[in-house]
């Protein structure tokens, strides 16, 4: 079983992305709050990035690939730039919404103005780095302001009357699987130079470690929108 999993990682991955999906466009309606509604639309972009992914690796006789490729881009390492960077630009508008403290919005809006500027940068003045390896920077950055907006989201929580409906607030459930995938996928990162053909028992352990990961996380996401309960922007 192990082994099927492994060999088939990023199928089941994209499986359990599109059930998210799906369960997203389904209950679109049923959720009021612009927060949730941002977060069924970075679940679609995860759908979008992953067909696009899809595309570069398994048709690459295709047009998209051949241009890609005469650009000088032969490795797919850089299109690692939707998820190391589009997918916390996403978080941290999702939580921007998601907040009521104004402080704490201020705080997500000059976080996420110091990110973009710090990512360009790094990418500026690495850039071959970037495009044709894994930068263990861009993995620690990501992780840390997920750190941040968990913690934000926390103290907001103590403050307010949702600590007693934890299980009807999507926020929860969200906030919980997106902080467990961080927390168990990045310390593998900082062995990612073992990641090759000559070391295929690190390359399957780190594939069966993101393949759980990814099932929990999308696994709390059905869950949240189907069992939590609408709530409107105040």
């Amino acid at each position: 079983m192990i082994d099927f999993l492994t060999k088939h990682f990023n199928f089941i991955v994209y499986f359990f992305e599109l059930i998210a999906f799906i369960t997203g466009v389904i209950l679109f309606k049923k959720h009021k709050s612009k927060a949730t509604k941002i977060f069924i639309f970075f679940l679609a972009y995860i759908v979008f990035v992953e067909f696009v992914g899809c595309v570069l690796t398994y048709l690459k006789g295709n047009a998209l690939v051949h241009f890609v490729r005469q650009l000088g881009l032969t490795t797919r390492l850089w299109y690692n730039v939707f998820w190391l960077f589009g997918s916390i630009v996403f978080i941290l508008f999702y939580y921007y919404n998601l907040f009521k403290i104004k402080m704490f919005k201020t705080i997500i809006k000059y976080i996420s103005l110091i990110y973009v500027l710090i990512f360009t940068i790094h990418v500026v003045f690495n850039y071959d780095a970037f495009f044709n390896a894994h930068h263990t920077f861009y993995f620690i950055l990501d992780a840390s302001i997920i750190f941040i907006c968990v913690t934000l989201f926390c103290l907001e929580l103590l403050k307010s009357d949702d600590l007693l409906n934890l299980s009807k607030s999507f926020a929860v459930y969200a906030t919980f699987g997106l902080f467990l995938w961080w927390l168990i996928t990045t310390p593998i990162i900082f062995y990612e130079t073992y990641n090759t053909t000559a070391d295929w028992d690190f390359a399957n352990l780190k594939r069966r470690v993101f393949l759980f990961a990814n099932i929990f996380m999308y696994t709390c996401f059905v869950l949240g929108l189907i069992a939590s309960k609408p709530q409107k922007n105040k």
